[in-house]
């Protein structure tokens, strides 16, 4: 029986790493049958599994790279901010696998992991610092959500239409007696999930939260913001189904987000981002961690991408926290993207009908953190052992 099999089409244009590593990353939403799909060499190539349609997945993939290169106008990337860090011992490898031999993370499902001991500290760690930001600098009032939030808000926010790839949804089996009883018997005797009928399922009223911020402005809906803007902060769970790239800490389908959330005129959530990067400096200084902040975009899907990459990248509406991560299995360098800083214009504003102190619809922006990715960092930064870390975070990690 034959094996997986590669497979590739020659890119029309020339691509730049950015797009190139955005073009392998969403490759694994264009079809089951693909494995990886990797950019190189003036061609985009792509690894199927044993019996695939070749003719067919060729075919989704020229329509995929079509969208994605063809309207695609570069725009340089700004670097905010470069640190490096003080501790100079070599950067760990095996990090993930040695947190699990450790106890201190343990898989419990794909994209779906429990932190305990310092793993648990470092996360607990980070959170508070972050949350002592948000109240103490701007004024943030904590609030809680759902992990559940209706489809008819993330339809509203443009979800479904920007990244429909990463929806987590919710449904339950219709309210029908006979249906029901078949779900039960095909599921009696088996412990694996069997769907009998698909139609058995209702429409999904709800998905997993993709981001926390979405639920604080559809709780401001029909407000004005009389005594100036509104910012809260909050963590809570949030859910990307991120398909093959699921892997390790570095990509889960299931992660804690923590969010300072600004909603008021353009002048107050634009300045206070500003400060938001310019204490984020000063946060990576205290944990001493390699970093970088640069202008960067949201992982659109390939009909959206060309199109909304460039205006978020031209108006300079998204900057990302990149922490250095254990090498690549080549050696490489990596980083990945461990906070945010955001605006979206008056689009919640005028979605949600929320106006700001001046009458107009306001702006809205959030600084995020990703904080099990912030963990994989710090151990690969710090190492297993307290002596390497920083004085201002060690007795709160490691006792």
């Amino acid at each position: 029986m034959s094996g997986p099999t590669w497979h590739a089409i020659a890119l029309k244009k020339q691509v730049d790493g950015d797009l190139a590593a955005d073009i392998e990353k969403q490759g694994a939403y264009v079809s089951p049958e693909i494995l990886k799909v990797k950019v190189e060499g003036g061609q985009v190539r792509f690894e199927l599994k044993s019996g695939a349609d070749v003719a067919d997945t060729t075919a989704k993939v020229d329509r995929y790279v079509d969208l994605m290169v063809a309207k695609f106008r570069k725009i340089p990337r700004k670097v905010l901010h470069t640190r490096e860090r003080q501790n100079k011992a070599p950067l760990r490898t095996g990090v993930y696998e040695e947190l699990k031999k450790r106890g201190w993370v343990k898989e419990l499902g794909r994209g779906q992991v429990a932190l305990a001991g310092p793993a648990l500290n470092v996360l607990r760690t980070v959170d508070a610092d972050c949350r002592a930001m948000g109240m103490s600098q701007f004024g943030a009032k904590e609030e809680t959500y759902p992990t559940l939030i209706p489809s008819k808000t993330l339809g509203r926010c443009g979800y479904f239409s920007s990244f429909p790839q990463s929806v987590s949804m919710v449904t339950h089996l219709v309210e029908d007696f006979d249906t029901i009883e078949h779900f039960r018997q095909a599921n009696a005797e088996t412990t694996d999930l069997i769907v009998p009928d698909p139609r058995a399922f209702a429409t999904p009223e709800a998905c997993l939260s993709p981001a926390v911020c979405y639920h604080c402005y559809r709780g401001l809906e029909n407000t004005n913001l009389t005594g100036g803007p509104n910012v809260v902060t909050t963590v809570g769970k949030c859910f990307r189904y991120e398909s093959t790239n699921i892997t390790g800490l570095d990509r889960l389908w299931d992660f804690t987000m923590r969010e300072i959330i600004l909603v008021g005129t353009e002048e107050e959530v634009s300045t206070r981002r500003q400060k938001g990067i310019e204490l984020v400096k000063a946060q990576i200084e205290k944990f001493d961690l390699q970093a970088e902040i640069e202008s960067a975009n949201d992982p659109f899907f390939s009909a959206a991408y060309a199109t909304k990459t460039y205006a978020q990248l031209r108006g300079d509406l998204k900057f990302e926290l990149r922490l250095t991560v254990e090498p690549g299995p080549n050696g490489e360098a990596r980083s990945l993207a461990c906070g945010s800083f955001n605006l979206h214009d008056n689009f919640f504003g005028r979605t949600f009908t929320i106006n700001a102190q001046n009458g107009e619809p306001a702006f809205t922006g959030c600084i995020a953190w990703g904080l099990e990715r912030w963990v994989l960092a710090c151990f690969t930064q710090h190492g297993f052992e307290p002596g390497g870390w920083p004085e201002a975070i060690r007795a709160s990690v490691w006792g």
